[in-house]
């Protein structure tokens, strides 16, 4: 038999994005574009609409596996035949948490909705029937001429076509994109740049257009001109990206391209990876756990029960009726008493767990000892400072910066519309399931730049000519300058380096005058500022010129070629023409097309290839083509030339290298080259022809890059403090003492490193430390092996304290070849460095422990290369940093400061694990106590299903009766006082191996359960049966309602004094919740009593109870009987085995009354 070809469907691609079609004349009527089917720019996030919310949520609900069990009860409730309950106790309860979540699902899709509506309906100035009009954000459409004003954020993907700058340049803001704050350069192509707004709107072209893709750094695109069809090509540098901002910018005018889902926002907004806690995982076997047990007593409840009717009930007169058959005996017994027996499984824990946790989460979000306030005074003295400063300047329009104690401080631009803002900020929760996570945390990764370090730079020192000087921010360079010392030349050299060799953006105060800079790298921020303080300011930069000011005269280099900053390449280039100062204008006539993907600044800013320039180009003075460069250390020094390699200048630099490494300064080796004009020409041509290859474009581009980045002269060195945050020493230091592994993974070099750790306290003196640098793999096998054979005793396995120090290199062949080794070692190491590190090892490392040591790992970062580490570890953190806020929105918790992680995991994480613990075992407890009764009633009922309890008790004891002592535990909980945590770091040890949630545990608390529901039904049995029958107010026996009343109230009221017992932590809510739902009972049975329809079964039966006194005698009797064993046993363990939070919480009694002021109160 032949088998025919298998058809697989698949989605129809598109082939190819429709071509925007530019007329002039353009009306609403007559747009060509409407028709080919473009996205929309109305834009919705949210889950729902008004139409499917009802059946969507419906549909998402029930795919738990709890929901679909209840809602199998509520079936078989529904079958009088089989159902020995009214459909009441199930449908009830159900609905409650069905409503519940579906108003928290709700809630949070119209906050979505809000921030929907918000940008659907902002206006914008689009062109529409011969004039701009102020259009809605959801109104645009693909082809719209649009303007954007200053500080407005671009609704679409747009095709810039002209700006109000010099050459078509415009500066964007891409934090919401990228994360990163700096200013980005963008430039209008020169054929659109150079028309006028009429002739812009009155254009006749079309666009071709790559199809909609989430990269958010490549575009391609052609425009044609369709009056002469001459085209030219559209780049990454023309698209302005929706949800970037511009700025610095009066306008730009230009066309949409991409709307709503086709923008590269939209493309890029995906879910981010799904995390459960450790809590979770056992709640749901446990829950698994107790079903079993269930199936066990249906089981038997069936055996017995079929047993006796075809023994008993056939036998028995008073019993006769139609019997059925064996088969479907047996087959309603079981449906009956899997619907009696399906609330030992608590139905509303898991809504109570998720209201629980976005609570917790909110308690974190308002801590106010995890907010980070701006000193306002101490900007203030920085005004004055500088206001001092300007005076005694000889330039007037010089300005700097001076700190309080006199130092120069740089720090990022401080705009007077961010003085407005508000100081306080805060925390924020990304994702509250890992709440109680936070407790478990063994190990914790943190980035050192912008996490532990403020992210600001200061410079500190430099050495030029072989000469260190300290006092550079004071002009000390200046001052050498100005009196013509031996080093005059080379500071000269040191301060263009620094002033040209960058790709940062000046911003200027147009009431002051006043110049700052912003910059994707702080460092950058600190030598232009460096630069600006000895009189030699970078002014600003366009895409064929650079323009500074040197000691108050202007000095303009043409700009030829930027070798962009790359991780990979760790340094950057710029290549110069000097401008004789007395022309600054150069002739020049150029017939080779400029490739605008040729050449882009450490941004990816467009700048003008450097390209073979034709006999017609005359310069009336040529000047010198310079090549300055910067980079690490270990990158530089291998380019320098010969001579330059062989000099003592380069010992002498490498020594002060060595000094400010040990300092903890951050270091950057400066270098220059000059070029002949034949060189650069030859080089040029070859780099133009790279830049138009379609394959292995990059890679050849980069070859001619290192091919011209050699034979380098030594400039200086830079030496910049990035100043730790306050109180990381004390808060890594708090992070030791309570158990929890840290290491510092960074690219800073091994000096550096090492210097850091000690700083922050991760390193001490008393502690060894293994140093593993390798160049082989076969090197770092052995530095392994010996240091395991060092410290780590092979016959007792007793490890000795110590510390280690890896570098990227190292980690590499690690990573590779000697993970089992390394982590044998790394595991009992104290503290661990990592040093050169990349971003792509940074998440590696994390992955190679989390998988080998299953602990819970925890990953710290603020930039944008800390995201993978962060999205790999069980628990990601973000800062808000200067880097920008792509951490902390990849992350599940933001935090200000890094001294702030203490708290989340020793206060909220532990409190978490405490509280959420306590409320899933009591929610287990209460409910196996009170329904486990019907299992025992059942041995005196002829196992005929039938109910103990009246069928609202049973209704409402989970939604109303004991709903709020385990809300309240998850809330307000707390096992010893916060105020003592911070003194005592060895309490985190307690619940870090969560042997608060153990298996063993859980079953502590059904096997107690067990005992209090034998202890109620036993009990009862016992005094009904040894003092006779209780006439009830009919003048009969009382009979079984009279029974479940006694039985109920037992059981309630032991329910809600066991949780008074568990409690530690009591307030005047806790108080509310508890005597409140004791309360909320009473209320409940005596209207269960007094309602007219419940005659003859529950009318009046309550009420009678309680006048009787025998009644009061067993409700004391019981409760005492249930309770004192629990109290007991609690009063024993925690005397003769007290664990440390007993002991801590026992001295903060005792101290708090006799003198409060020795209670410390400092924050973590």
């Amino acid at each position: 038999m032949k088998l025919g070809k298998l058809k697989i469907r698949r989605k129809k691609a598109r082939p190819s994005y429709p071509i925007i079609e530019i007329r002039p004349n353009k009306t609403t009527e007559n747009d060509v574009n409407k028709t080919k089917g473009y996205k929309s720019n109305d834009i919705s996030t949210t889950k729902y609409t008004r139409y499917n919310f009802i059946f969507k949520n419906l549909f998402e609900q029930f795919k738990r596996i709890t929901n679909i069990y209840f809602a199998a009860i509520c079936v078989i409730t529904l079958i009088p035949q089989v159902s020995p309950l009214s459909p009441v106790t199930s449908l009830l309860p159900l609905i409650f948490v069905l409503v519940v979540t579906a108003l928290k699902e709700a809630f949070e899709d119209y906050r979505r909705y809000k921030a929907d509506k918000v940008s659907n309906y902002t206006q914008y100035q689009v062109y529409r029937d011969g004039s701009f009009r102020l259009i809605k954000s959801k109104d645009i459409c693909v082809g719209d001429f649009i303007r954007i004003d200053n500080d407005q954020a671009f609704p679409s993907d747009i095709l810039v076509l002209s700006s109000n700058l010099e050459d078509g340049i415009c500066y964007v803001e891409t934090s919401q994109l990228d994360g990163e704050t700096n200013l980005k350069l963008f430039k209008a192509a020169k054929e659109t740049n150079s028309l006028t707004q009429e002739q812009l709107l009155d254009l006749n072209a079309n666009i071709e257009c790559e199809l909609p893709n989430n990269n958010l750094y490549k575009f391609k695109g052609k425009f044609t001109l369709q009056n002469d069809n001459s085209t030219f090509s559209l780049s990454e540098k023309q698209l302005m990206l929706r949800g970037a901002r511009l700025r610095n910018t009066h306008f730009i005018i230009g066309i949409v391209l991409y709307c709503g889902k086709d923008t590269k926002l939209s493309l890029n907004q995906k879910n981010p990876p799904s995390k459960f806690s450790t809590i979770e995982t056992r709640l749901g076997r446990s829950v698994i756990g107790i079903f079993c047990f269930k199936v066990i007593l249906v089981i038997i409840a069936t055996v017995l029960s079929s047993l006796f009717e075809f023994n008993t009930a056939r036998d028995s007169w008073y019993l006769q009726s139609d019997f059925d058959s064996l088969g479907f005996t047996i087959v309603k017994n079981f449906v009956s008493y899997f619907a009696i027996l399906s609330f030992l499984i608590p139905m509303s824990l898991m809504v109570t767990l998720e209201v629980v946790k976005v609570s917790q989460a909110k308690y974190m979000e308002w801590d106010v000892k995890m907010s980070y306030k701006e000193n306002k005074k101490y900007e203030k003295q920085i005004e004055q400072s500088q206001e001092e400063l300007k005076i005694k300047n000889q330039d007037k329009t010089t300005t700097t910066t001076i700190s309080p104690n006199g130092d120069i401080e740089l720090s990022n631009i401080v705009a007077k519309k961010e003085k407005s803002k508000i100081l306080n900020k805060y925390m924020s929760v990304k994702n509250s399931n890992l709440n109680d996570e936070l407790a478990l945390i063994k190990y914790i990764f943190s980035d050192k730049t912008g996490t532990l370090t403020e992210n600001r730079m200061l410079f500190s020192k430099c050495s030029i000519n072989g000469t260190c000087f300290d006092g550079a921010m004071d002009q000390q360079l200046l001052d050498e300058v100005t009196s013509k010392t031996k080093n005059e030349e080379s500071i000269r050299e040191f301060l263009l380096n620094m002033s040209l060799c960058h790709a940062a953006v000046s911003d200027v105060n147009e009431e002051t005058g006043k110049i700052t800079y912003q910059s994707q790298s702080p460092d950058e921020i600190a030598l232009c500022d460096c630069a600006k303080n000895n009189q030699f300011e970078f002014i600003n930069r366009t895409s064929t010129h650079a323009q500074i000011r040197v000691m108050g005269k202007d000095k303009r280099y043409q700009l030829l070629a930027i070798m962009e900053f790359s991780s990979d390449r760790r340094r950057m280039s710029i290549l110069l023409r000097e401008e004789d100062e007395d022309d600054n204008s150069i002739e020049t006539t150029t017939t080779t097309p400029i490739d605008d993907s040729a050449t882009t600044d450490i941004d990816g800013n467009l700048l003008p290839p450097p390209q073979q320039q034709q006999q017609s180009t005359s310069f009336k003075k040529k000047g010198k083509i310079i090549l300055y460069s910067k980079g690490a250390d270990s990158i530089m020094m291998e380019r320098l030339s010969e001579k330059e390699s062989k000099s003592e200048l380069l010992e002498q630099t490498k020594e002060h290298i060595s000094q400010f490494s040990r300092e903890g300064l951050r270091t950057l080796i400066l270098a220059k080259r000059e070029i002949s004009q034949e060189e650069y020409s030859n080089w040029s041509q070859q780099y133009h022809e790279a830049s138009t290859l379609i394959h292995d474009r990059e890679a050849e581009m980069e070859r001619l890059n290192d091919q011209i980045e050699r034979g380098f002269e030594l400039v200086g060195c830079t030496a910049i403090e990035d100043k730790l945050q306050d109180g990381v020493p004390e808060t890594i230091d708090y992070l030791l003492k309570a158990n929890i592994k840290v290491w510092i993974i960074t690219g800073d070099k091994q000096e550096t490193a090492i210097n850091i750790g000690y700083s922050c306290k991760l390193l001490v003196p008393e502690i060894p430390i293994i140093i593993i640098n390798a160049e082989s793999t076969e090197e770092c096998g052995t530095q392994i092996k010996r240091a395991i054979e060092n410290f780590i005793d092979p016959e007792t396995q007793v490890d000795k304290k110590v510390s280690m120090v890896i570098n990227g290199e190292s980690l590499t062949f690690v990573l590779k070849d000697h993970s089992a080794d390394f982590l044998k070692i790394a595991a009992k190491c104290h503290s661990v460095v990592a040093c050169r590190v990349t971003p792509l090892q940074k998440a590696l490392i994390v992955r190679l422990v989390k998988k080998s040591t299953k602990e819970v790992c925890l990953s710290i970062g603020d930039g944008a290369n800390d995201v993978s580490m962060i999205q790999e570890a069980h628990i990601g953190v973000g800062i808000f940093g200067n880097e920008g806020t792509q951490a902390a929105r990849a992350s599940d918790y933001a935090l200000l400061r890094f001294r702030h992680l203490a708290r989340l995991i020793t206060v909220h994480g532990r409190y978490s694990m405490v509280r959420n613990s306590l409320c899933i075992k009591y929610s287990f407890y209460k409910n196996m106590a009170f329904f486990l009764c019907q299992f025992w009633f059942s041995i005196y009922s002829g196992w005929t299903a039938m109910t103990l309890y009246d069928s609202w008790i049973v209704t409402t004891f989970n939604i109303l009766m004991t709903s709020v002592p385990p809300y309240f535990m998850a809330l307000f909980e707390k096992d010893v006082n916060e105020k003592i945590i911070p003194k005592n770091p060895h309490l985190f040890k307690e619940v870090q191996d969560c042997h608060l949630f153990q298996y063993r545990s859980i079953l502590n608390w059904l096997i107690g359960a067990l005992y209090h529901s034998v202890v109620f039904f036993f009990g009862l049995y016992f005094f009904l049966d040894s003092s006779g029958d209780i006439v009830n107010q009919w003048g009969r026996i009382g009979g079984k309602e009279l029974a479940g009343s006694f039985c109920a109230t037992f059981a309630v009221l032991s329910i809600l004094l066991k949780a008074a017992i568990e409690i530690k932590h009591w307030n005047f809510i806790v108080h509310i919740g508890i005597w409140g739902s004791v309360i909320v009972y009473l209320v409940i049975s005596l209207v269960d009593s007094s309602i007219i329809t419940q005659i003859p079964n529950m009318y009046w039966v309550f009420i009678y109870a309680l006048h009787l006194l025998k009644f009061y005698v067993m409700v004391i009797i019981m409760i005492f009987i249930a309770l004192v064993p629990d109290f007991t046993l609690k009063f024993v363990r925690r005397h003769l085995s007290p664990t440390n939070s007993n002991i801590e919480q026992e001295k903060y009694i005792l101290n708090r009354g006799k003198n409060k002021n020795n209670i410390d109160n400092d924050e973590i």
